[in-house]
């Protein structure tokens, strides 16, 4: 910790060197410096030792001198005075800089010492004081009964002392403090707190300790200490070190404590590794009484804003995984029969300069059952999803996917252009793992641009062009080379309307390969040409209506009203293989329209914010099927944000042949200044049978007690997929959290606790 007012009482005596040639003086007088005042009830001065002896209500002020304003500089720059390199001239001072000058020189309070009674020896360079001590300064405040400081080393000791860190909320007492050296303290009977305490409470936690060493910007090393609560001592240790700053410190981090139906007690103890500015580690050493133990990593870098990357790991030999545990099996419908079990996460950012950047996903885990039974936790699923999609704004996927993917990105931007290089690998956990194996892109490049063709007039020329290498364990595989060049261009049609069409071509060329027992009955060289044609008229109106309300003086409402035709030819691709949805691209002769309603609120002629868009679209399909139902549903959205802290998504599909609406999907989210969030979503989908309700609910309840709840229940099957329940007292100095979890396969209660300024170690403020 930084005590730095303990490097100053040096300084501050040295102002008795100006009283010492003065007479005892009686009654409340002043005398000052270009730097102090000093005042006392009495001041003397003795020959022999030579010291300095003050008495009654003593105060000694430090000040310090403010500069003087730089007079003004006048820069007249011109074409010759830049190309002959000439100085600025300096103006004549004005009346006003003149006046400034001659003012009172202006001074600013940096340490303000009280004391009963003040003796300084001048000989040993030592200075003793008694009654009433402080010493404040703008970070810092000491108060003791009594002190005694070495100016010549630097030291110093304190009786019945306290002292008060404002920076970093940092509280210490102590029978004696001494300051050891020029970065080290020791206190004797005292006790320590990472929060403010006020004057006259009772700290709500504290580590007191009967002798403790404290490191400036460093750790308290604690002899005989004890945790406690209220003054009341809770945990005893004979030997604790604990950070006592903000900034991040090798050390353990608090435990989680938790128990579950399948897991039993659970108990985790994170070791925090410091490893450099840079760089740090996290150690998990969680132990579960049913299963084992599984021990965790946790490994971040920051180089630049734009270059970091955090990378996780678990892993557990399972003692569950056993098939004579039948009851386990038959409860939770878990599959897995590996006891080897782990999880492999993480993410990176990093720019090479030059336009070039990279994205590293990382998402490797050993079973289809494993993210679902450890979702909770401050290593599991939830935990790490929220992490990473915090810090790098991107999620993992599903954590019910049997498919997880693993890619690694580069791209590179120019303009209009941009190049993208992609490997990407897939980690199959499916049951059942018959068939074709995933398909890997070893690697896939792709050059997408647009550039206007002004000798061409309006015309626009377009193209998407990718190169893949698809591998895969077991099955049909090879290269794809996809070439989709454009060109469009503004049709006129009038003032009134806007219109524009696109002309394109498709070329891809196949190799096929096979792999592992495989076979290809077909052409190992395969290509495929067909165009496509793309048009749409639209207008736009627009009307501003007057408002009187807060925050905005005008409504504008944007009605786009629009027709819009595709054609792509019916082209066959039966031999083709099928890797991904370019090589499937269907027959279509269709029109397709509909409206657009954008609203905005107004602060003049600028958009203030937007309020909400209500959008209707339906296709017409010309193509000659036996189908007698050539128009497509209705499609609905409509977006809402009346306030700042609420939002309002919906959308539907209304069938135009009697089936009725046959999606919904309802989203809607309000927060407050307070701290309160409520959140709802509703999916109804008749095509793949779905209906689902999800919610969340994070409110203050009264006083320092907050709740969390958070539920994802199937309409459908009629069961809760999900459920989340905590209870959180938030404390000045502490706070604790009281959570549950239940999943069909598993339910779990976990503690965890949290202290001010200790165990919360993570973060990108280097």
């Amino acid at each position: 910790m930084t005590i730095r007012f303990l490097q100053y009482p040096w300084l501050i005596i040295c102002c008795c060197v100006f009283i010492f040639g003065v007479y005892p003086v009686h009654g409340q007088e002043s005398l000052s410096t270009e730097e102090w005042d000093i005042t006392a009830d009495r001041i003397i001065r003795f020959d022999d030792p030579l010291s300095v002896v003050a008495e009654g209500n003593i105060e000694l002020v430090k000040r310090r001198l403010q500069p003087p304003p730089p007079p003004k500089v006048e820069e007249e720059i011109t074409e010759w005075s830049v190309l002959l390199e000439e100085e600025p001239e300096i103006s004549e001072p004005t009346p006003e800089d003149v006046e400034a000058a001659e003012q009172e020189p202006q001074y600013i309070t940096e340490i303000t010492v009280k004391a009963d009674w003040v003796a300084y020896d001048m000989a040993l360079g030592v200075i003793r004081a008694r009654g009433n001590i402080s010493v404040v300064t703008d970070e810092e405040q000491l108060y003791a009964e009594q002190a005694t400081i070495n100016l010549e080393q630097e030291t110093g000791s304190f009786k019945q002392a306290t002292i008060i860190r404002d920076t970093l909320d940092m509280h210490l007492e102590g029978a004696v403090i001494e300051k050891t050296g020029y970065r080290t303290y020791h206190i004797e009977d005292g006790w320590v707190i990472t929060c403010k305490v006020e004057e006259g409470e009772t700290a709500p936690w504290s580590f007191a300790a009967k002798d403790a060493v404290i490191e400036q910007d460093g750790y308290a090393t604690l002899k005989h200490a004890r945790f406690r609560v209220k003054d009341v001592p809770l945990l005893y240790s004979p030997y604790l070190i604990v950070p006592v700053k903000t900034k991040r410190q090798t050390g353990f981090l608090l435990p989680e404590l938790g128990a579950s139906k399948n897991n039993g007690f659970s108990f985790n103890l994170p070791f925090f590794w410091n490893i450099s500015d840079s760089a740090d580690m996290t150690i998990y050493t969680e132990y579960m009484v049913n299963r084992g133990y599984m021990p965790g990593l946790e490994f971040r870098y920051v180089k630049e804003d734009t270059d970091f990357a955090t990378f996780m790991a678990n892993y557990l030999y399972d003692n569950l995984t056993d098939p004579s545990e039948t009851d386990y099996y038959q409860s939770t419908g878990f599959t897995h029969d590996n006891k080897d079990r782990y999880w492999l996460r993480g993410k990176a950012n990093h720019d090479f300069g030059g336009g070039w950047t990279s994205r590293l996903d990382v998402d490797v885990v050993s079973d289809r059952d494993y993210l679902t039974e450890f979702n909770t936790g401050i290593t599991g699923f939830s935990s790490s999803n929220d992490l990473f999609l915090e810090q790098f704004g991107r999620s993992l996927e599903n954590r019910t996917d049997d498919q997880r993917t693993n890619n690694f990105g580069v791209l590179k931007s120019w303009g209009p252009m941009s190049l993208t290089g992609n490997f990407l690998a897939i980690n199959d956990v499916r049951a059942n793992k018959s068939g074709d194996s995933p398909l890997w892109n070893l690697p896939s490049i792709d050059f997408t641009g647009a550039l206007p063709l002004e000798s061409f007039g309006n015309l626009t020329f377009e193209w998407d062009t990718d190169y893949v290498n698809f591998w895969r364990e077991e099955g049909v595989g090879g290269h794809r080379f996809d070439i989709y060049p454009r060109l469009s261009a503004p049709v006129p049609l009038g003032s009134y309307l806007e219109s524009r069409a696109e002309v394109g071509v498709r070329d891809t060329f196949y190799n096929v390969q096979t792999y592992g027992d495989a076979t290809w009955d077909d052409s190992d060289s395969q290509n495929r040409l067909l165009f496509d044609v793309n048009t749409e008229v639209a207008t736009t109106l627009m009307r501003v209506f007057a408002l009187s309300g807060e925050g905005a003086d005008g409504f504008r409402h944007e009605l786009r009203p629009y027709v819009g035709y595709v054609y792509v030819p019916d082209v066959d691709q039966t031999d083709l293989p099928i890797y991904d949805s370019v090589d499937r691209i269907s027959q279509e002769n269709q029109f397709a329209y509909g409206i657009d309603n954008f609203f905005d609120l107004m602060n003049g002629t600028s958009t203030a914010r937007d309020y909400g868009s209500f959008k209707i679209r339906q296709s017409y399909s010309l193509i000659d099927t036996d189908s007698d139902e050539p128009f497509s549903d209705i499609n609905m959205r409509l977006r809402m944000e009346p306030l700042l802290q609420f939002f309002l998504d919906y959308r539907t599909d209304l069938s135009v042949y009697g089936n009725g609406f046959v999606r919904h999907d309802l989203e809607g989210r309000y927060t407050n200044s307070r701290g309160d969030r409520f959140g709802l979503q509703y999916v109804l989908d008749d095509t793949d049978g779905t209906e689902q309700i999800n919610a969340l609910v994070e409110s203050v309840v009264f006083a320092n007690w907050s709740t969390r709840f958070s539920i994802e229940h199937s309409l459908a099957d009629k069961e809760t997929n999900e459920a989340n329940l905590a209870l959180i007292y938030q404390a000045l100095c502490w706070s604790v959290e009281f959570a549950g979890s239940y999943t069909p396969s598993d339910n779990s209660i976990w503690v965890l606790f949290r202290l001010a300024n200790i165990g919360v170690p993570i973060g990108f403020s280097y």
